[in-house]
């Protein structure tokens, strides 16, 4: 309470430039620790586990299905580890993520389309500043920027434990997302079906590999070399 309190008494603009200095999923866990009440989400307790929500990775149509319509936020592991250790021991951890390339693209497509909040507006801006995704890529997405805005943040970054180290128990992956859905439908004992949510309007429906350049597809690698190797997408 004293910690919120010294950071409510700080100036706005002082707490903006704190809060910039750190990666943008540090961000997301130091603000929802010193600015709001914490709880865990009911379906978490519920069904005794702990669903992190990777961006763009089919997570808001899984917390539709999955968790009662209850959206979590892009909260790290850690985050859960340090704030509520008793029941993150015990419970079953699991995440969805996705091919990379293909997320990149996503995210991309997805700010560069669809009518965001307020809070993405500065993204929308980003991404239309540049002429297309190859040109996008080539210009920003480098690993020094990887951690600067939410949607583009490395999908390890949400899944490690303070100490750094892969935590989930269960992996689904976006590319067989009806399969593992069914999974955890009988894992966590919901009976329902998947809604298709937060879709990118002007997406193209071929592969990115077949549409983007082979110089691109080799800038997404280096800037994304960790999820490629511990995600297993090589």
């Amino acid at each position: 309470m004293l910690q919120r309190l010294l950071w409510k008494l700080l100036p706005k603009n002082q707490r903006a430039f704190l809060l910039g200095r750190l990666s943008v999923v540090d961000r997301q866990a130091v603000n929802k620790s010193l600015s709001a009440i914490i709880t865990l989400p009911t379906s978490f307790v519920t069904h005794k586990c702990v669903f992190i929500h990777v961006p763009k990775c089919g997570g808001s149509s899984l917390c539709s299905a999955l968790l009662e319509g209850r959206w979590p936020g892009h909260l790290p592991y850690y985050w859960y580890q340090q704030q509520f250790p008793e029941h993150c021991a015990r419970s079953f951890k699991f995440a969805f993520v996705r091919d990379p390339l293909e997320r990149a693209y996503s995210a991309y497509a997805y700010l560069r389309s669809n009518n965001m909040s307020r809070r993405d507006h500065e993204a929308q801006a980003l991404v239309a500043s540049y002429r297309d995704f190859d040109d996008f890529v080539a210009q920003w997405l480098h690993p020094d920027n990887l951690r600067r805005q939410l949607h583009f943040a490395p999908q390890t970054d949400f899944l490690v434990d303070q100490m750094g180290r892969m935590s989930m128990d269960f992996l689904g992956r976006h590319e067989h997302i009806e399969r593992d859905f069914r999974y955890l439908c009988e894992r966590l004992g919901v009976d329902t079906s998947l809604p298709h949510l937060n879709v990118s309007l002007e997406r193209r429906n071929e592969p990115v590999r077949e549409f983007c350049s082979l110089r691109t597809r080799r800038l997404v690698r280096r800037a994304y070399q960790r999820d490629y190797e511990v995600l297993g997408y090589e």
